[in-house]
C-alpha cells in the first residue's frame, strides 16, 4: 500500500528516526538531492524532508527526521504498517553529479542522512567520496555505518571529543583541503550555521561548495515563494531553483533570520498553548451611491463589523423571491450584449427568463449548456467587465445582477444528482464510462475541472493529477473562504465529478512524479495541462526578503489551504501582523487585505501607484474592502522595506506619485513627485503584483513550445500544444487571468478531445 511505513528505526530515541516508506511512484523518479513534502494529519502542516535513500526495485524511499515541532512529533508516533496521509515528490532539482575526481561530503545532524544519498550518487558516478560527519556528542551521530559501505573515507568529529576527533567538521575539512588531495567539490548538508561555516572555510581554497537548503516551504512546487533565498544577489526559490546552491553566494544571515520566523508559533503549537486571536476592526462606510433609475436587488451580506471576525462567506445569496425580482429586471434584448461579453457564452437571457418564472431546473440546465462551474463562476468572475458590463441597463443605471443570479441558480440546484450537475445537454443522459477513452488532466483548477466535467459526462474515463493534497487548484489555495466556500461549493462540484468516476490523484507532480510520456504509456489518449501560472512576482526592492514580507501566494495558501486562520487547531502557522500593507490593486490584493483584517490586523493599507478607479480588482471586492476598513494608500510606490536589527520588517519607504499627461492611448501614467518620500509603519507586507510561469513541468518537458514569457503556446482554435494530443489552458497559457477564462479554455479543449475520440462531431 502506497505511503505505508515498511520499516522504522530509532536513531536517537525520542528525537530522530528513520522511516522506509512504500512510495513506488516517487522512488521510480527520485534522484540524489530531491526532497519530498509530507503531511501527517488532515489538519497537518506540509513539511519538506530530503530523501536519504531510494530502493527503486523495492519501490521505497528513506527519510530521516528530527522531532522539532508538532508534525514531526506526530510522525514519530507512527509505527510500521501505518500510512502517511500525504507524500508528494520527488521535488527540487537533483544534485549535479558528474566526473569530479574527489568529493568531500560534509553532514551535520539529520543532514548526515540527507547527505548520504548525495554521497552515494557521487560514488556510483565513479568519484572518490570522503565523508565528514559531526555532532555534539557520540550518541547524536547518524549513518556512520551506512556511509562506510561505499565512501572511501569516513571521518568523524564530536564537539566534546566523546568520539572521533574533538572539534568541528570545518576543522577536519580545512586539514583535508590543505593536503591538496585533488578535491574538486565540497557538498554540505545540515544546520544553516554549519553550512555557512563550511562555505567560509572553503572560500580561501577556491573549491566549489554546494549546500542544500530545505527552507520554509508551503507547497514545494514554486507557487508560494516562501522558500526564497538570496544567491549571488538574486532571489531564488529553493524548491524549484534548488534546493542546492553555491554556498559562496548564499546570504546565510538573511536565510537564518527567515528560518526563525515561525519558531515561536511552531513551539506554541507543539505545547498547545498558542492561539491566534482575531480582532474586529471598525469598518469605514463606503460613500452612498446615487440612486439608479432601475436599481438592482441588493445582495444580503454579513455586516462588516461581524464578517471581519470570521471566514464565512460575506455575500449571503439571494432568496428565491429576491432572485425572481432581480431576474424580472432583464429586458430580454433581441441582440443580447451580455452573451457576447461572456467568455463561455452562457445563454443569459434564457436562463434569466426561466428564473423569472420560477423554473430553477430549466435555468440551471440552460447555464450548463455553456458553463461547467456556475456556482464558482457566479462568485468569482469579474461580471462587471464581462456580461454585466455589456448589459444595456448599464448605460442608464445598474445592469442586471447576472453573476448573482447564476450563483443563486447553481446553489439551488446543487442537491441534484451528479450527471445533472455536469451534463450540459438537457435532453441527454450521461453516457456510461468507457475505460478505453482515457484522458488525463494535470492540475485541478477551473480549466481542468471543466475538461473533466465535459468529458466524463460524455463517457470518458478522466483522471485528474494534482500536486497538492486537495483538489481545486486556485479555487482552494488562492480564493479565501469568505469569498468562495470550500465545503459548500468547491467540494460539492468535485464530489459531482467523482460520482462520474473521475479519479483524483493527489500529491502527484507533473514533470516530477510522472512525465507526459508516462501517461501516454499508461494508455491515456489525450492530456490536458491546467497547471496554472503560480510562480509569484516580487517588487525587486531592498528588504523584501525580510522576516514579515510575504508573497500573496504564500500568505493566502497558508490561510486557505493550510487553514492557518484556525491555528493551532490546524498546524500551519501564520504571522498575524498588526499593521499590514498589501502591494497591488487586483483581486488577489483585496483577498490578502481582507484576510489580514480577519487575522486581527489593526490597520491594513493597500499600496497602489495609481488611483482606486484604476485598480483592476472587481468593483464589488474594492467596495467590500473599504467597507471593512481597508485603507487605500493610492498614488504611492514602494522604494524599500525597512528592517530592525533582527532583520524583521518595521516599515516601508514610499514614493508619492502623481498622474502625468495622457499618452497616445489616453492613459495617464504615474510619475514620482520629486522629494515626496515618506515612511509607513508596517510589521507585515504582502506582495500581490502578479505571477509568472511555473517551471516545474515545463523544464521537464522540453517538447512543449513556450513563448518569450515562458507560457505554453497553443493552437487558438483547439488549445493543442506543440505535442500532439496534449492540450493546455488557463493561466499557464494566458498568464494570470480569471476563473471563467480558464473554464472557457478548458471547454474549448474538451470539445476538441471529444471530437478526436469520436464522441462528438
Amino acid at each position: 500500500m502506497a505511503n505505508t511505513i515498511v520499516k522504522k528505526r530509532s536513531l536517537i530515541p525520542g528525537k530522530t528516526s528513520e522511516l522506509v516508506i512504500d512510495a513506488p511512484h516517487i522512488a521510480s523518479h527520485a534522484k540524489p538531492g530531491n526532497f519530498i513534502i509530507l503531511r501527517v494529519s488532515e489538519k497537518g502542516e506540509r513539511v519538506p524532508l530530503t530523501i536519504a535513500d531510494v530502493d527503486k526495485a523495492a519501490g521505497t524511499i528513506t527519510i530521516v527526521y528530527l522531532v522539532l515541532g508538532k508534525t514531526t512529533a506526530m510522525l514519530e508516533e507512527l509505527q510500521e504498517g501505518d500510512s502517511i496521509l500525504d507524500l508528494c515528490g520527488p521535488l527540487g532539482k537533483p544534485t549535479d553529479i558528474g566526473e569530479r575526481g574527489a568529493v568531500i561530503c560534509v553532514g551535520g545532524g539529520t543532514g548526515i542522512a540527507a547527505m548520504h544519498h548525495i554521497a552515494k550518487g557521487h560514488h556510483e558516478a565513479g568519484n572518490k567520496v570522503i565523508a565528514i560527519i559531526g555532532a555534539r556528542t557520540k550518541d547524536l551521530l547518524l549513518f556512520e555505518d551506512e556511509l562506510k559501505t561505499f565512501a572511501d573515507e569516513v571521518l568523524v568529529c564530536t564537539d566534546d571529543g566523546s568520539y572521533g576527533r574533538k572539534g568541528l567538521v570545518t576543522d577536519l575539512l580545512v586539514d583535508l583541503l590543505k593536503q591538496d588531495a585533488g578535491v574538486r567539490e565540497v557538498v554540505a548538508v545540515g544546520p544553516v550555521p554549519m553550512m555557512a561555516a563550511v562555505s567560509e572555510a572553503t572560500r580561501p581554497f577556491g573549491v566549489k561548495t554546494t549546500v542544500s537548503l530545505n527552507a520554509i516551504m508551503v507547497d514545494g512546487i514554486g507557487m508560494c515563494g516562501a522558500c526564497r533565498v538570496t544567491v549571488g544577489g538574486q532571489m531564488k526559490f529553493a524548491c524549484v531553483d534548488g534546493p542546492e546552491f553555491d554556498g559562496h553566494k548564499v546570504d546565510f544571515t538573511e536565510l537564518g533570520a527567515r528560518l526563525k520566523a515561525f519558531r515561536p508559533l511552531e513551539a506554541g503549537s507543539l505545547d498547545g498553548y498558542h492561539e491566534c486571536q482575531c480582532r474586529s476592526g471598525e469598518g469605514k462606510k463606503a460613500p452612498k451611491k446615487k440612486k439608479a433609475l432601475a436599481p438592482r436587488v441588493p445582495m444580503p451580506h454579513q455586516a462588516p463589523e461581524e464578517r471581519v471576525k470570521n471566514f464565512k462567506e460575506v455575500a449571503l445569496g439571494y432568496t428565491m423571491q429576491l432572485a425572481m425580482e432581480e431576474a424580472r429586471r432583464c429586458l430580454q434584448c433581441k441582440k443580447p450584449g451580455c452573451v457576447a461579453g461572456c467568455p463561455v457564452e452562457v445563454p443569459i437571457p434564457q436562463f434569466i427568463e426561466f428564473l423569472a418564472a420560477g423554473h430553477v431546473e430549466h435555468a440551471y440546465k440552460a447555464i450548463k449548456t455553456a458553463n461547467s462551474l456556475p456556482a464558482i463562476c457566479g462568485r468569482v468572475c469579474p461580471q462587471e467587465i464581462q456580461c454585466e458590463g455589456a448589459c444595456i441597463l448599464a448605460k442608464k443605471g445598474q445592469p442586471v445582477a447576472i453573476g448573482r443570479l447564476e450563483r443563486f441558480v447553481a446553489d439551488e440546484y446543487l442537491h441534484r444528482d451528479a450527471c445533472d450537475l455536469l451534463r450540459d445537454d438537457a435532453e441527454m443522459a450521461c453516457a456510461l464510462i468507457d475505460h478505453n477513452k482515457k484522458v488525463a488532466c494535470i492540475g485541478s483548477g477551473p480549466s481542468s475541472l471543466t475538461v473533466a466535467g465535459y468529458l466524463a459526462s460524455r463517457g470518458c474515463k478522466v483522471t485528474v493529477f494534482e500536486a497538492l493534497h486537495e483538489p481545486g487548484g486556485v479555487l482552494v489555495y488562492g480564493i479565501p473562504e469568505f469569498r468562495l466556500p470550500k465545503t459548500k461549493i468547491v467540494q460539492k462540484e468535485i464530489h459531482a465529478l467523482k460520482q462520474l468516476e473521475v479519479d483524483f490523484e493527489l500529491n502527484s507532480v507533473g514533470g516530477k512524479t510522472f512525465t507526459i510520456q508516462d501517461l501516454f504509456d499508461q494508455g491515456y489518449k489525450s492530456v490536458f495541462l491546467g497547471v496554472g501560472a503560480g510562480l509569484p512576482r516580487f517588487l525587486a526592492i531592498p528588504g523584501e526578503n525580510a522576516v514579515g514580507v510575504f508573497s500573496a501566494n504564500e500568505y493566502l495558501t497558508r490561510v486557505n489551504l493550510g487553514r492557518a486562520y484556525d491555528f493551532p487547531d490546524y498546524d500551519t502557522p501564520i504571522i498575524c501582523g498588526k499593521r499590514v500593507t498589501v502591494y497591488g490593486g487586483g483581486n488577489v490584493a483585496m483577498d490578502a487585505a481582507r484576510t489580514a483584517l480577519r487575522l486581527g490586523a489593526e490597520t491594513v493599507h493597500i499600496v497602489y501607484r495609481r488611483t482606486v478607479d484604476s485598480m483592476p480588482a472587481r468593483r464589488e471586492e474594492i467596495e467590500h474592502a473599504i467597507e471593512e476598513g481597508v485603507i487605500m494608500e493610492c498614488l504611492a510606490q514602494p522604494l524599500k522595506f525597512l528592517v530592525d536589527e533582527n532583520d524583521r520588517l518595521r516599515g516601508v519607504s514610499l514614493q508619492k506619485m502623481e498622474l502625468g499627461q495622457p499618452d497616445e492611448s489616453g492613459r495617464r501614467s504615474p510619475q514620482p513627485i520629486p522629494g515626496e518620500i515618506y515612511e509607513l509603519e508596517t510589521d507585515l507586507a504582502v506582495i500581490a503584483v502578479g505571477t509568472r510561469a511555473n517551471p516545474v513541468l515545463l523544464e521537464n518537458e522540453p517538447r512543449l513550445k513556450t513563448n518569450k514569457w515562458g507560457y505554453i503556446e497553443v493552437n487558438e482554435d483547439t488549445c493543442e500544444t506543440s505535442i500532439p494530443n496534449v492540450f493546455a489552458g488557463g493561466d499557464i497559457v494566458t498568464g494570470a487571468a480569471t476563473v471563467i477564462l480558464a473554464a472557457g479554455a478548458g471547454r474549448k479543449a474538451a470539445k476538441e478531445i471529444a471530437r478526436r475520440l469520436g464522441i462528438e462531431q
